[in-house]
């Protein structure tokens, strides 16, 4: 399989997908923000879709998009009498039905749609699949380097601004972390991937893991389990590799589930 290149190219983009999301989900999971995650996919494709319909670069907009998303809903205050997660439904309702009504409006919009919310990681050239490998190690370097801080601020912000720690500039870093690697994963294996890998990776090593560090290492290896299996299987079986990778994704949480309860 890996002979053909463009098999290889596919490989290469699931792999620099996996690693940073698997690793920057797990802060949403213990940040109760799971969320987030989907509404930066989708403001990231709501970017891309702009840009296709003015003639404009849409990695470039993927990545802006997000990117000031992720920065805005980090530094916006929650009215007292509305929860945190409702800002993040409504900024994930406001992104999706504009990324719908601006692909609707444009000449393509079917093709536009399909490729922008599941993506097809066997169109990925390998310029792009290097770009996306490049971004992907820096990021992953990053929360390794910085993680204590990543960890402190997530887990107990009044315990970091005793310590010093400027709570509002590390979740700024954090969020910013994570826009772009949504951002620009979003436009190559598409919005439902993207969220996915945020998500059920972390869900499933919360689910065995009883150290922070165990479950950051079981959340990458489901990650990169779950995509390759998927690409193998899309291959041998002629199915679209984003939404098979879900799938098997998707299985790995009651299948954890069921490890963490035997091992309890």
């Amino acid at each position: 399989m890996l002979e053909a290149p463009i098999m290889g190219t596919a490989l290469l983009a699931s792999v620099a997908a996996s690693v940073p999301l698997s690793l920057l989900g797990v802060y949403l999971q213990i940040r109760r923000m799971v969320f987030l995650g989907l509404v930066l996919a989708t403001a990231a494709t709501a970017g891309a879709a702009v840009a296709q319909v003015v003639g404009w670069p849409p990695e470039a907009a993927a990545v802006i998009t997000a990117v000031a998303t992720a920065l805005w809903l980090g530094s916006l205050s929650t009215p007292r009498h509305v929860p945190g997660e409702s800002i993040v439904g409504w900024a994930y309702a406001a992104a999706a039905s504009g990324t719908v009504l601006i692909l609707a409006a444009a000449a393509r919009a079917d093709a536009d749609t399909l490729h922008l919310l599941y993506g097809n990681v066997l169109a990925v050239s390998r310029d792009h699949a290097i770009g996306l490998l490049a971004i992907g190690t820096v990021i992953s370097l990053v929360q390794v380097l910085c993680g204590s801080r990543f960890l402190l601020v997530t887990f107990d912000a009044e315990a970091a601004e005793v310590a010093g720690v400027s709570t509002r500039l590390w979740s700024g870093g954090l969020n910013l972390s994570i826009g772009v690697a949504a951002a620009v994963t979003v436009h190559e294996v598409g919005a439902l991937l993207t969220f996915a890998l945020l998500t059920l990776p972390p869900m499933a090593a919360l689910l065995v893991g009883r150290r922070i560090r165990t479950v950051f290492v079981i959340s990458v290896l489901v990650g990169l389990g779950a995509v390759c299996l998927g690409l193998i299987a899309a291959f041998q079986f002629d199915l679209p590799p984003g939404p098979v990778s879900v799938a098997l994704l998707a299985l790995t949480v009651p299948v954890m589930g069921v490890v963490g309860r035997w091992r309890a």
